[in-house]
């Protein structure tokens, strides 16, 4: 059997951190339960990731990033700015209806580290700055009336949709989320 490269066994160890991180919560895994998960050694965790934290902070930028892909490529099959916004809604729709959706990763590290300083922490604040920034560069776009204020409230309905739907009916709630968000798009830029 061929020994992994370093990069295969970091890919391997973030793959299944994610998944249970984002099952379990990160709290809630140790990493003895990563390392037998993985079948590897201690060492070859630790030589990846020195410490849980690094973990965390790995295990959040990783899902920061896949959303921002995902979103962005649902957004860019609409050249309308509009309908770009939408389209974030019509995927989280798509996502919070899903069997095994347990909520946002990161509302879920933020409530999991509220301290300001951990890495995790930071990393799912900045990410949220960068779902609000493009919010607005996209409502700008839009000629919406205020973009500030509609990328605001978007952010707020994403958010919301998420925190409810992990904990009522996801589908319901990512439904009506889709539905708030074209409202208040539609409101907030006329079209021509």
């Amino acid at each position: 059997m061929a020994r992994k490269t370093g990069e295969e066994n970091r890919r391997n160890v973030l793959e299944v951190a994610t998944r249970l991180f984002y099952q379990r919560g990160i709290r809630a895994v140790g990493m003895d339960t990563v390392v037998k998960e993985c079948g590897v050694g201690n060492a070859t965790i630790y030589r990846q990731f020195p410490t849980k934290d690094a973990l965390a902070t790995a295990y959040v930028q990783g899902r920061a990033e896949a959303w921002f892909e995902r979103m962005r490529q649902a957004a860019e099959e609409f050249p309308d700015p509009r309908d770009k916004l939408v389209a974030v809604f019509e995927v989280l729709a798509g996502d919070t209806a899903g069997a095994s959706y347990r909520g946002c990763p990161m509302l879920n590290t933020n409530t999991e580290f509220p301290e300001g300083e951990h890495p995790a922490h930071l990393v799912a604040v900045e990410h949220k700055q960068k779902v609000r920034d493009w919010f607005h560069s996209l409502a700008a776009e839009a000629d919406a009336n205020d973009s500030d204020q509609l990328a605001d409230e978007l952010l707020l309905i994403l958010n919301g949709a998420y925190a409810t739907g992990s904990v009522l009916d996801g589908a319901a709630y990512g439904t009506r989320a889709l539905g708030l968000a074209r409202r208040i798009v539609h409101d907030a830029c006329p079209r021509p």
